[in-house]
């Protein structure tokens, strides 16, 4: 057995990794590769050939972007993947009940975890000059307040304070949020004509500070969970400032009684659904944020779930207490 390490050497120095590395793996593994990310390629060269070096096992130590993209080309291989949070999010980490704290916790898991089976969610999106893209997601992507927060954020204020240059970014674009006509439909169903200033689908439910904003999303659960966010001025904005917090609550009170979610409270100023299959078209052009990076404007989206594709290590279900997976 034998394992591959990618690592971004900005987000994690090679030494302090290695050394947990050697306290965790097993005396009867190979010695491990490594492989360093490069700023230009959001690591996926280094991930190509951590996967042409006949590996069983795949650490990548760095952010969101990252962990995405060896997420997309480790699907269909028989390597498992195992998360080393390095990030100002960690997302996927989070929703996987990951100790973002610790790193040797994390690297013990890693390597003595137990495996998982989870969903990954694929995005298309279709500019405003008709050109069209592929990006896999694990965690959410979508347009509106996330998009527009995510790509306004002080890149220095966040290397200095972490996730909260978020705070500072959603006070500064917030009120000037324009709101967009859109086609919804799910699952072939119905259109559903909405105007809305955010639209979200996830893959799973926990973003920053372990706020939960899709209460009922299972990370395994072969569907993709859609948040229509459309407020009406500022009592709108308190409406669903007041869902998201019932929503929280609810969540933990549930999961504190039996590990389990319950559905999710919605209202006039913030509609939930779930589908395997959702498509959106804009009267208007929006940037779209993709499991925490922008990845251009989009016209249009169609958003699918890969059942159960991706193998990750988590921890042992009985370490796993008040986490939202």
């Amino acid at each position: 057995m034998r394992a591959g390490i990618v690592y971004n050497p900005v987000k994690m120095g090679r030494d302090r990794l290695a050394a947990a590395v050697e306290s965790a793996q097993p005396i009867e593994w190979s010695e491990p590769v490594w492989f360093e990310t490069d700023a230009d390629d959001a690591g996926r060269a280094a991930v190509d050939s951590a996967l042409e070096s006949d590996i069983d096992l795949l650490l990548v130590a760095g952010g969101d972007g990252t962990v995405r993209v060896a997420a997309d080309a480790i699907t269909g291989t028989d390597v498992v993947l195992a998360i080393i949070p390095a990030g100002t999010g960690n997302l996927l980490a989070r929703n996987l009940g990951i100790d973002v704290t610790n790193l040797r916790n994390a690297v013990r898991t890693a390597f003595q975890g137990e495996e998982r089976e989870i969903d990954l969610g694929e995005l298309e999106v279709e500019a405003p000059d008709g050109t069209r893209s592929r990006h896999a997601f694990a965690v959410m992507v979508g347009f509106g307040l996330d998009a527009e927060m995510i790509d306004k954020t002080d890149e220095e204020l966040k290397k200095r304070v972490g996730w909260l240059a978020y705070v500072d970014a959603a006070g500064r674009v917030i009120s000037g949020l324009d709101k967009v006509r859109v086609q919804v439909r799910m699952d072939g169903g119905r259109t559903v004509r909405s105007t809305v200033n955010t639209m979200l689908i996830g893959n799973c439910g926990t973003v920053t500070n372990g706020i939960v904003v899709l209460p009922d999303a299972v990370i395994d659960d072969g569907k993709l969970d859609i948040a229509l966010i459309r407020p009406q001025g500022v009592r709108g904005w308190m409406q669903v400032v007041g869902y998201l917090t019932r929503n929280n609550l609810l969540v933990t009170k549930l999961l504190r009684r039996s590990g389990r979610l319950g559905r999710q409270r919605t209202g006039a100023a913030l509609g939930y659904g779930q589908a395997k299959e959702t498509t959106a078209r804009l009267e208007e052009p929006r940037a779209v944020q993709v499991d925490g990076d922008v990845v251009g404007e989009a016209i249009a989206l169609r958003a699918v779930v890969r059942d159960e594709s991706l193998v990750v290590r988590v921890p042992h279900r009985r370490a796993q207490q008040g986490v939202a997976v």
